[in-house]
């Protein structure tokens, strides 16, 4: 009998407590006391921020993380990437073997994910006004990488082995 009379005050209680809650919030009926909320207006519009990481490769050695395993790396770590590319970061290097050469990896990711990509080393492509998207650099079976030289309607091509 006493399992009939608490159910019955319980339903008493939130059919009086239901006149309260405003028109258009939402209560939830596990936690009738907690906050109320109420339905978005509209839906957040998905923005888009790119990032860069250097490759880490070098003058006359090659090297460095090519951009679909900088990528998976990327993802795996949270952030959500819409687009991809190589780039250069537009700074002048001396020739020497062995030096930097500028080359980076470039991901579109969208604005909710920025964080997941700073915390893994990226940087806003906006800090480096003069960087430039370019081809990704193609290896071939011999073991030498091909890099286009860039600048004016030169479509000639380099090597290294």
């Amino acid at each position: 009998m006493s399992g009939i009379r608490s159910s019955s005050i319980m339903l008493l209680t939130s059919v009086l407590l239901s006149a309260c809650v405003p028109n258009g919030a939402y209560v939830n009926p596990w936690n009738p006391w907690g906050t109320t909320t109420y339905p978005p207006a509209t839906p957040t519009p998905v923005t888009y921020v790119d990032v860069y990481k250097y490759q880490g490769s070098r003058q006359c050695e090659g090297g460095g993380i090519p951009l679909a395993e900088m990528q998976r790396q990327l993802q795996a770590g949270g952030a959500i990437v819409t687009a991809s590319s190589c780039g250069m970061d537009g700074r002048m290097y001396p020739a020497f073997c062995g030096g930097a050469d500028g080359k980076i990896n470039i991901f579109t990711v969208t604005s909710n994910s920025m964080n997941a990509a700073l915390a893994q080393g990226f940087t806003p492509l906006n800090s480096l006004p003069e960087a430039q998207k370019t081809q990704c650099y193609t290896s071939n079976n011999s073991g030498s990488t091909t890099y286009p030289y860039t600048g004016g309607n030169n479509t000639s091509y380099y090597s290294y082995q």
